[in-house]
């Protein structure tokens, strides 16, 4: 399994010509000193825990390493070295440095993430690894740890090596599939491997009894609202009895990304609440049929997005807390009563883009958009 990467698409080159531009900016980073920590909720045995988020300054993802490779609407890697090789011990110090910061009395949950794939030894060595499990598994206050990879880094080696080192903490493992569509994960996302993938990797992480934590995005770049609605919906179908934990992720806007470029020239708008409304209300009949425990989530980025999913200030108190009661007890209810003037804006926006966007496939529609862009001033 090897990631693909698309060097004849016009998007792909945008988003090289954006990493690039990037990586000319400031590397001053301190190796030895992680990016970031953060005490967050977390979910443990159907109850509210806390957890502590580890960001670990990663050397870069694999995928976005490569040439035209990288997410369109991910900006980690500008929060990495870009390429800078980490020396042995660098992520090591890092982790146990911040992780005597805290009293894990408190904290049965440790998210250790790295900006990328913390399976992939191009990202972290064989010794950094290890040592970190060592150190969680011999916390017994640590119940649980989370960590996050690319399909092509859950291997047979990899959850060995978890599974020896992890004698008793339970374990989740990320995956970004993004979207069931094939062309959806490819072109709106470009994110360089394939349904079939990604259902490799979770027999692997089945195979050693660890939990499988899907990530689906929430409007991706290009689809109008109505379109990832139903995107969600059906790639909620695909994953019924294969993962363990789907968290549904709205698009948020990060610096030096191709989403935050089509945003920047009104092209591109931020998910509303709403649509997690909308979308709850047509999987609520389903929602016990998944066999997964569904979450909300895209509020926990490094580095910080600019935007996150939101509706307007009379509402936006009603629509976080409905979001924390459903991540909490599975309850629809305060997700399904929400309201507000302002879903009128929402509805018009549904509406302005069907009918717009209708006869157009989706890669006409894409070559549309770039087209107009790059003709807009001189049509003028």
């Amino acid at each position: 399994m090897e990631a693909t990467t698309n060097g004849h698409r016009v998007l792909t080159h945008m988003i090289q010509k954006l990493k690039k531009n990037n990586s000319y900016k400031s590397k001053n980073y301190e190796m030895t000193t992680v990016a970031s920590s953060s005490i967050s909720t977390g979910y443990l045995d159907g109850k509210q825990v806390k957890r502590i988020i580890f960001y670990l300054r990663g050397v870069g993802c694999s995928w976005c390493k490569l040439d035209y490779g990288g997410c369109s609407m991910c900006g980690h890697f500008h929060g990495t070295t870009k390429g800078d090789l980490m020396p042995e011990g660098a992520h090591l110090q890092q982790f146990k440095t911040e992780y005597a910061k805290y009293d894990f009395k408190e904290f049965p949950i440790v998210c250790i993430y790295n900006a990328g794939s913390l399976l992939s030894r191009e990202e972290i060595r064989d010794y950094d690894f290890a040592e970190i499990l060592k150190i969680i598994d011999a916390d017994a206050n640590i119940k649980h740890i989370i960590v996050e990879s690319r399909p092509e880094f859950v291997t047979e080696s990899a959850m060995q090596v978890m599974s020896s080192l992890l004698k008793s903490t339970s374990v989740e493992i990320g995956i970004g599939l993004e979207s069931g569509s094939e062309i959806v994960r490819d072109l709106c996302i470009n994110k360089g491997f394939s349904f079939g993938d990604y259902v490799k990797a979770a027999e692997v992480v089945k195979k050693y009894n660890f939990k499988l934590l899907t990530y689906i995005t929430v409007k991706p770049l290009f689809l109008t609202i109505n379109e990832s609605i139903a995107d969600v919906v059906e790639s909620l179908k695909k994953l019924k009895h294969l993962a363990d934990v789907v968290s549904l992720e709205p698009t948020s806007i990060q610096k030096w990304t191709l989403v935050d470029y089509f945003y920047s020239q009104g092209i591109y708008r931020i998910p509303s609440g709403w649509i997690l409304k909308d979308i709850i209300e047509e999987i609520k009949d389903d929602l016990n049929d998944f066999g997964f425990e569904l979450r909300i989530g895209g509020f926990e980025f490094y580095p910080t997005p600019q935007l996150y999913v939101s509706n307007c200030y009379r509402c936006n108190g009603d629509l976080y807390n409905a979001i924390n009661v459903f991540n909490v007890n599975k309850s629809i209810d305060e997700m399904l009563r929400l309201k507000c003037e302002c879903v009128k804006t929402y509805e018009m926006e549904k509406y302005n883009e069907q009918s717009l966007n209708t006869n157009s496939s989706l890669h006409a529609r894409v070559s549309e958009i770039i087209a107009d862009k790059l003709l807009s001033s001189y049509l003028k």
